[in-house]
């Protein structure tokens, strides 16, 4: 299908430049998202040096990630993805891809010879999310050129990056794999402006693909870029649905590929929580059923609806029958303490209305202005192809919403996506208030900012409350309470406990992964859903009477109790169990089988030795 997407009559600055000087105009784009990204790399790298400085991951599994690249680097097959300091001996299979730990283990191979294996780490934790972030302010560029002047592609690189749930993903130390889902959603989505059919619907085949073997969360999403594809085939018969079979083709061979190159042929079993061989047979056969459906193309329009409906269910009832457990959702078959206290407190999991409306704010609106946007623009069009492309991106940004509504770490895609039909919109407002006079041009700015920021009424009553009530406790979850926690210093405390020999502690779920970054002990697990066995040990252990928590210690061979006491997640045992074992030691009461150990001193860590059962008798 050529379909001439790219000439916009309603951004007459943009097309024009793109045809009267193609080369300046490049590089006037370029500039715009080179400048862009330059003053967030000085921003973020300045307002997080302190960070930096003392290796403070933000999550948990950014520490994880770090420790399997240096299993990898260490010797640990390809395809080996057990981490086998957690839940020891067997060690707990990982769900996560290759394709994440490929950046950063080659910035560190690269500089290692230079810097030493300390600065060629830091040099990957820097590097990594913010040439990410470089990564998808060019994508975001690109988009906003095809159809808008320099100006807004300025714009829409600033608003791209500047919301909560997408700037979090870049900041230094953030190499967990999210920044790339965002990165290769947008990718998926410029492929859906090329001028050739197969090359447009490949490229999207082949971004969805990636996107999918770092993270099956993208099933969703690109069920979305299927349907719009199909969409295209349905506005356009003559065209034999190539935009389908493209991207249907490109999404089983290239997940194929990427499926053996990451995963090889060690684990078939088909899990829920990655692609497995289940799901590359549902691939195929959605390409089989799409090619069939080329070879046949029926005219009559509920002929065309009723073979994609029976391509779809063909597809689904592979999965379904081939791996019934996956149903009703990856995380169905946990274990209910494991369900109650672990997963439903992981707030980035779960939907946006369990959120704080100073959080929530921005997951709601910000989407809900891109698609008001999204809207106008296709309202403006004077063309039926760029008509088309806009109904087709709010189909897109619909369902990137509605998925964001139900996991909020996805709103970080749904914002990004929202980015470029809101710098128009907003390109336009600003043009319309130069020539204001000045006191209602700031109220209109201020209306702007907050329309871009909604969370800013909610800070600004946070930091009031915290002026005028110095002495209150924070908002539970608000931004202060995120920004003014204490840390414990996990580097220094990790140099103090390799003096002794390696050995199996218990930990909080998320203090596991900084655990096993910093020294060469063992922890029982760390908070991934393939541990749920080890998890749930960890949370009956911290929240039965000491009593009963003692024989669940000694059976996971613990030899250490080791916490961090300002961790979030401790609240869950205080709150829950005020007599557990978690409450007991937070109050200075351990039991007689633990006895305390000041091996971490200056580093707020505290730690109790399970005493020998001999020992604990006499």
């Amino acid at each position: 299908m050529t379909s001439d997407i790219l000439t916009s009559a309603n951004a007459p600055l943009g097309a024009a430049a793109t045809q009267a000087h193609p080369a300046d105009f490049g590089r006037a784009v370029a500039r715009r998202v080179l400048i862009v990204w330059l003053v967030l790399v000085l921003m973020l790298v300045s307002v997080n040096l302190n960070t930096i400085r003392n290796y403070q991951f933000g999550d948990p599994d950014d520490a994880l990630r770090l420790v399997q690249v240096r299993d990898l680097l260490a010797g640990q097959g390809w395809f080996d993805l057990h981490q086998y300091r957690a839940t020891a001996p067997e060690g707990v299979l990982m769900h996560w891809s290759r394709l994440v730990d490929i950046p950063i283990a080659g910035i560190i191979l690269l500089l290692r010879p230079l810097v030493g294996v300390a600065g060629a780490e830091m040099a990957a934790l820097i590097a990594v999310p913010l040439l990410t972030l470089l990564a998808m302010l060019s994508l975001v560029g690109r988009l906003a050129a095809r159809f808008f002047d320099a100006e807004v592609v300025g714009i829409a690189c600033l608003i791209s990056s500047i919301t909560g749930p997408v700037l979090f993903q870049f900041v230094p130390l953030r190499i967990d794999h999210h920044a790339w889902q965002i990165v290769l959603a947008m990718a998926a989505v410029c492929c859906l402006t090329d001028r050739s059919a197969w090359r447009g619907g490949l490229g999207i085949g082949v971004a969805l693909a990636a996107l999918m073997a770092i993270s099956i969360e993208g099933l969703p999403l690109a069920a979305v870029f299927l349907a719009i594809c199909s969409l295209r085939g349905l506005r356009a018969p003559e065209t034999r649905f190539s935009w389908l079979m493209a991207a249907a083709s490109g999404l089983a061979g290239a997940s194929a590929l990427f499926f053996l190159g990451t995963r090889g042929l060690v684990d078939l079993a088909n899990h829920c929580d990655a692609i497995s061989p289940v799901h590359l047979a549902a691939f195929a056969a959605g390409a089989a059923g799409v090619a069939a459906l080329r070879i046949v193309c029926p005219r009559q329009l509920w002929m065309q609806l009723a073979a994609l409906g029976a391509i779809g269910a063909a597809a689904a009832a592979i999965l379904l029958i081939g791996a019934p457990q996956c149903g009703t959702g990856a995380f169905a078959e946990l274990d209910p303490l494991v369900r109650k206290y672990w997963y439903n407190a992981i707030f980035e999991g779960q939907p946006v209305w369990r959120f704080p409306m100073g959080e929530a704010a921005t997951m709601i609106l910000v989407p809900l202005f891109g698609l008001f946007a999204t809207f106008v623009h296709g309202r403006r069009a004077r063309d039926a192809q760029t008509k088309a492309f806009w109904q087709d991106y709010f189909i897109l940004l619909t369902g990137a919403y509605a998925v964001g509504l139900i996991v909020a770490r996805a709103t970080g895609t749904t914002c990004v996506l929202s980015a470029v039909p809101i710098a128009a919109l907003v390109r336009d407002w600003i043009v319309a208030l130069r020539p204001v006079a000045l006191p209602k041009r700031l109220v209109g700015f201020v209306g702007i900012a907050f329309l871009l920021q909604p969370a800013l009424p909610f800070l600004g009553w946070e930091l009031a409350r915290a002026a005028v009530l110095p002495k209150a406790a924070p908002m539970a979850g608000g931004v202060l309470g995120r920004l003014g926690k204490e840390r414990c210093n996990f580097a220094r405390a990790g140099q103090l406990l390799d003096r002794l020999p390696a050995t199996d502690i218990l930990a909080p779920i998320d203090m596991g992964p900084h655990v096993l970054v910093w020294s060469h002990h063992r922890v029982v697990v760390t908070g991934h859903h393939r541990g749920s066995a080890g998890i749930h040990d960890v949370l009956l252990a911290f929240l039965s009477p000491p009593a009963k928590a003692e024989p669940i210690v000694r059976a996971r061979h613990a030899k250490l109790i080791v916490l961090c006491p300002y961790l979030k997640e401790l609240d869950v045992y205080r709150r829950s169990a005020p007599n557990g074992l978690m409450s007991r030691l937070l109050e200075d009461k351990p039991p007689a089988w633990l006895v305390p150990v000041d091996l971490m001193p200056g580093t707020r860590l505290r730690a109790w030795r399970v005493v020998e059962p001999k020992a604990a008798l006499n």
